[in-house]
């Protein structure tokens, strides 16, 4: 599909564009065009004694001094500058009155701010342009220089325009200031064709089958124009929103005149006439590129332009870096490389060293809630020194009670973005939006906004300085076409910080407080907190610290973690240990994994590992189903019984082997069925109504726990010494715990049980990963097979290297 056409301004020597700005705004203070113009108090010139109504309306009182302003060179001010006066008749006809109604009736409503005057007073108010309409009005006439070279772009029969304002808080002002233009003879003759004019959100259809034919999503009023061969002038917010169906008219794209200091300058002669603003009382204010319509309304809310000037400049200057940085944060290398080389690149690139197509972005950041995914896209953009414009389908869906308002609200975040570049786009929670494989009763929804987020997306992916960042707390609920690379090109797993990053993860909590403590034994009573929790357990030991009238203590977190967490009974102490020994044992004894960290928490254990084995065979996957379910056959080799610990929801032992389980019947190829039945966790969502899967199911289970119980009692005396161990100290890692395991007894030295059937053997094209199971690699868009282990695959979607067993008492 041709792409748009850039608009090449070939007049020179160029223009002085004030006088076409100055026609433009004189046509706009009127009372009838309420959107543009506001009734302003007429009020003295200091030192004079106020004018009356007819010597402003007849200009006998000069303007400003300063001929380079517009508002100075035009003759209708008002005595002190602050408007343009309205000649009204003494009194009006019934014609009048009833003309007057019928331009109301039009779609032009009158201005209330003006209502005092009645349409029989004698009194002429005074009207001064909106800042959004002034800024449309300068930006507009500074963009094409003269009348002539606005009808020369935009009068073309046929040629559809686009008119790119760059900020999606302009698009409705300029919208209405284009339609007020091809009103008026003076800038549109007669002769002229009549064009349509559209925002690009206009021209599209609200609902529609996206996957059609893309014409066939063009609004009807759009179509017919189009027919009768009349100009087209559409606007938008940036060329990135282009939609399909309006690409494929071929516009001609117009980027508006950017906000400079020779624009804001006539803003400020517009709102504070007379006042001499100068251009050397601009010399403090950045770059302006990010300033849009509302900003400068809340600025020039200021009675002095000082003020206002004050106002822009704080809006407009980076906050210092407050708090922790990056490097502060607990990150494993495996997850720290990739956003460090991310921020190296748009370094590098805003440095003119690369091209944008070399920068590393697209990141979507995957884990359990209250891991730190917001709070680490927000320190990556400040330490690569860009902004964020963060976003959710929670916060756009609040923008509107339809789909169609978030989508808008969703491309006003990404235009935003694109007006602010270099800057990060963040959405949170992205798995909000929905799987379209999910065929329910919101499928309709979903086919929507996903297909709009994709075409966001897409549109910024070759736009220099957009940083599309996402989050999501369940990878499996994203939309494939979402994840695949191009869009999002890495993703790094966030869990809870493991032992060695716990003390820094305090310490990122306390800053500044506590930069010297050794938090060492703190964090091995810590261990399974998430980040959410160590924030948590830090605000408790400063509420204490408070009360003490005293800077914060060591002591205040270890008072605050034994009220979160109070020291289990002895027998339930035991009880945790063995299960979590019992993991660890089969672990080592199948080969699957090594066991890295055995720990007590407040509400039970966990065990931590790196996983050994990732061919994705079937003898693997029956070894990890073992894995799941050690922690059971400890409790039942050493207590006779199980506890109720390796259940409870879908992260629970049983949860994922149930999980994996399912995959291998009705997933993976790898059951007594080639058929491929959908993803493991649709497949699971039925697996109540289906006996027959359930039967299958149910015999890798106990094929897994009489697996694992063969191991445990053939190592039960290592299992007890190493329950007992970890319940004396709370804790088991290192070479305490490698010793241990160097005593396991590996399964293939026990006697070999009676062979099983196989159930069958499919192809291997589906990743193992951290919750047991995931969508097929291909559908990834990564190579089916990861021949090797590695720590630093952390965009791996698939195979995260630590496997958390959880027992919850």
């Amino acid at each position: 599909m041709t792409q748009p056409i850039l608009f090449t301004q070939t007049s020179t020597p160029a223009p002085d564009w004030r006088a076409f700005a100055a026609a433009l705004r004189a046509s706009l203070l009127t009372p009838t065009v309420s959107w543009a113009a506001m009734a302003v108090p007429a009020a003295p010139a200091k030192g004079t004694e106020a004018l009356t109504s007819a010597e402003t309306a007849t200009g006998e009182t000069a303007g400003s001094d300063d001929t380079d302003s517009i508002t100075g060179a035009t003759a209708a001010t008002g005595a002190d500058g602050s408007g343009t006066a309205v000649e009204a008749p003494a009194a009006w006809s019934l014609d009048d009155i009833l003309d007057w109604v019928e331009k109301e009736s039009s779609g032009q409503p009158f201005n209330t701010e003006a209502t005092a005057h009645s349409p029989t007073s004698s009194s002429a108010p005074l009207y001064r342009l909106r800042p959004a309409a002034a800024m449309a009005v300068f930006r507009l006439a500074r963009t094409f220089g003269t009348v002539a070279a606005m009808q020369a772009a935009l009068a073309v029969p046929g040629r559809a325009s686009l008119l790119v304002t760059g900020t999606p808080a302009l698009d409705e002002t300029m919208f209405s200031l284009l339609e007020h233009v091809v009103k008026c003879r003076e800038f549109w003759p007669g002769h002229l064709p009549d064009p349509r004019i559209m925002t690009v959100e206009g021209a599209i259809k609200t609902s529609q089958d996206r996957r059609g034919d893309p014409l066939a999503q063009l609004a009807s009023s759009l179509r017919a124009a189009l027919e009768a061969r009349r100009p087209i002038i559409l606007v938008a917010a940036a060329g990135g929103l282009i939609p399909k169906a309006v690409q494929a008219l071929d516009p001609v794209l117009i980027p508006v005149a950017p906000l400079d200091r020779v624009v804001l300058l006539e803003l400020l002669a517009e709102a504070y006439p007379g006042a001499g603003v100068t251009e050397d009382s601009l010399a403090a204010m950045p770059a302006l590129t990010a300033l849009g319509p509302d900003d400068l309304l809340v600025a020039l809310r200021w009675p002095e332009p000082a003020q206002a000037v004050t106002a822009l400049v704080t809006r407009l200057t980076p906050q210092e870096a407050d708090g922790p940085g990056l490097a502060d944060f607990p990150l494993p290398q495996n997850v720290r490389r990739p956003l460090e080389q991310m921020i190296e690149d748009l370094r590098a690139w805003k440095a003119g060293e690369i091209p944008w197509r070399d920068v590393s972005r697209g990141i979507l950041l995957a884990g359990s809630p209250g891991t730190g995914k917001t709070a680490l896209a927000r320190l990556v953009a400040r330490e690569a020194g860009i902004g964020v414009i963060a976003g959710s389908v929670a916060t756009w869906q609040a923008q509107g009670e339809r789909s169609s308002g978030l989508v808008r609200a969703m491309k006003e975040s990404f235009a935003k973005a694109a007006a602010e570049a270099p800057c990060v786009v963040f959405i949170d929670e992205v798995d909000a939006f929905g799987n379209r494989e999910r065929r329910d009763h919101n499928a309709s929804w979903t086919e929507y906004v996903v297909a709009a987020l994709l075409e966001c997306l897409d549109g910024y992916a070759q736009l220099e300085g957009v940083v599309p960042m996402a989050a999501t707390n369940n990878l499996e609920r994203i939309d494939a076409a979402i994840r695949r690379p191009g869009r999002f090109d890495r993703v790094l797993h966030l869990g809870n910080p493991t032992p060695d990053l716990l003390p820094a993860a305090i310490r990122f909590q306390a800053h500044p407080d506590l930069a010297d403590v050794d938090l060492t034994g703190l964090a091995a009573q810590a261990v399974g907190l998430s980040g959410a929790d160590i924030a948590g357990l830090v605000r408790a030991a400063r509420a204490k610290a408070r009360r003490a009238r005293r800077a914060l203590h060591v002591n205040d977190l270890s008072a605050a973690l034994a009220e979160i967490r109070p020291p289990m009974p002895d027998a339930l102490r035991w009880q945790v240990a063995v299960h979590e020994a019992g993991h660890a044992v089969v672990a080592a004894a199948t080969g699957i994994a090594r066991p890295r960290l055995l720990a007590l928490q407040g509400n039970g254990g966990v065990t931590h590992a790196t996983r050994l084995m990732i061919g994705q065979r079937r003898s693997e996957m029956e070894a990890q189903l073992a894995l799941d379910l050690g922690g059971r056959a400890g409790e039942i080799a050493v207590f006779s019984e199980p506890s109720g610990g390796a259940g409870g929801d879908a992260e629970s032992d049983l949860g994922r082997a149930t999980l994996l389980a399912v995959a291998l019947e009705a997933s993976l190829g790898l059951g007594d069925s080639l058929v491929w039945e959908g993803s493991p966790q649709a497949i699971l969502e039925r697996l109540a109504l289906d006996a027959d899967l359930r039967a299958r199911v149910e015999i890798h289970l106990r094929r897994a726990e009489a697996r694992a119980l063969r191991i445990v009692a053939a190592n039960q005396p290592l299992l007890e010494e190493m329950a007992g161990v970890l319940s004396r100290s709370g804790m088991l890692s290192g070479p305490e715990l490698d010793a241990l395991l160097a005593r396991v007894t590996p399964e293939a030295a026990m006697a070999t049980p009676a062979a099983q059937p196989h159930l069958g053997a499919g192809p291997v094209e589906n990743r193992i990963g951290k919750t047991g199971i995931s969508q097929p690699a291909h559908r990834a868009g990564r190579a089916p097979l990861d021949p090797m282990p590695s720590p630093d695959r952390a965009d791996n979607i698939d195979a995260g290297p630590d496997l958390n067993r959880r027992f919850a008492a």
